[in-house]
């Protein structure tokens, strides 16, 4: 063999090794061989069994299923709330032991405190996740998200005098003010109207886009229109128990999405149409027969 032909080879693998590191997406989130079992009175109850993830970094990811199929235990172990009875979950490039301020949790209940303010429910969690920061700075980040989902008329009121709709915008606000790497949302719209669910999907992906799409979003839902318009890919579990990972479905509709286009789209009917499969297995009360 040749010097030429052996540095051409040569040239050619680097080149193909350092196009590769170019083109590799950065991993925000990593489930390897998850299994999460709960002591009950009747013996051992498996939630998940032998889950395997990755989501990159800048990635909008709906995990969607039946209930009970192990959604919202999966999602514990991302934030870590909930500790895997085997394997290991990894966020940022760090093993989760527990939960962190590079983990924003969004859950459906808002849990907002009652008797606080908007604005001093938002303060609250930016003064505890960033001590580093100056009273002029947490004022700042306060004032600054609750502008960006039009709530600062609002800082002054409580909990109780707010629409759920305003409830969760407080609540996506805090979890932005305190700047996370990752968003957990748990069914975070499940409990609003139509209109208002399609109002806070737009305000979710302007906040998204604000962070230049930085943010990494995992997100629980039992609704597949939610999931095709927010999501990049679908991870549609099995039932439970010992839910396993059915099928990931991409979603490779071209962002910015809007509502009334894209529902006209052919591979959103085709993703539709697959994802309703997925989960219901009959369509018909004659199936029943």
């Amino acid at each position: 063999m040749s010097t030429s032909t052996t540095f051409e080879e040569s040239t050619t693998e680097v080149t193909d090794r350092i196009l590769s590191q170019v083109t590799q997406p950065e991993i925000s989130i990593r489930v390897d061989n998850v299994t999460v079992s709960f002591k009950t009175p009747k013996g051992i109850y498996t939630a998940v069994k032998d889950i395997d993830l990755t989501v990159n970094k800048g990635e909008i990811v709906a995990l969607i299923g039946h209930s009970g199929c192990g959604k919202s235990t999966l999602m514990g172990t991302i934030s870590g709330m909930v500790k895997p009875s085997a394997g290991q979950v990894y966020a940022n490039d760090k093993k989760v032991e527990a939960p962190g301020p590079d983990r924003g949790i969004v859950f459906q209940n808002y849990s907002l405190l009652p008797w606080l303010t908007v604005y001093k429910n938002i303060e609250v969690a930016v003064q505890s996740a960033l001590k580093d920061l100056s009273s002029a700075e947490w004022n700042k980040l306060v004032e600054a998200n609750l502008r960006m989902v039009n709530l600062w008329e609002h800082k002054d009121k409580l909990p109780g005098q707010l629409s759920g709709g305003m409830k969760q915008r407080v609540a996506i606000a805090r979890a932005f003010a305190i700047n996370p790497k990752i968003l957990l949302l748990d069914e975070p719209f499940g409990a609003l109207d139509a209109l208002t669910k399609s109002a806070m999907h737009v305000e979710l992906l302007k906040l998204w886009n604000l962070d230049n799409r930085e943010k990494t979003i995992v997100m629980v839902t039992h609704d597949i229109e939610e999931a095709i318009f927010l999501a990049d890919k679908v991870v549609v579990m099995n039932n439970g128990p010992a839910a396993t990972i059915r099928e990931i479905v991409e979603v490779p509709l071209k962002r910015p999405r809007n509502k009334k286009d894209i529902v006209h789209d052919p591979k959103y009917m085709e993703i539709h149409d697959r994802l309703l499969g997925l989960l219901i297995d009959k369509f018909s009360i004659d199936d029943e027969r």
